[in-house]
């Protein structure tokens, strides 16, 4: 993935009922855990974690 597109982050990393659609912000890699990514869904919220938690649309 890459900024600019688009992805739905898992409901395990939202905490809500559903995963939530958002564009990619960043990608990031670290060191301990791998590729990060972040999302801003429509109503401004941000999510980020694991590239595990995320599905490209």
């Amino acid at each position: 993935m890459s900024k600019g597109q688009y992805a739905v982050a898992s409901p395990e990393i939202t905490g809500l009922t559903e995963g939530v659609k958002g564009e990619v912000i960043n990608v990031r890699q670290n060191p301990f855990l791998g590729q990060e990514i972040a999302i801003r869904d429509a109503s401004g919220r941000v999510f980020f974690g694991e590239s595990k938690y995320f599905t490209a649309v």
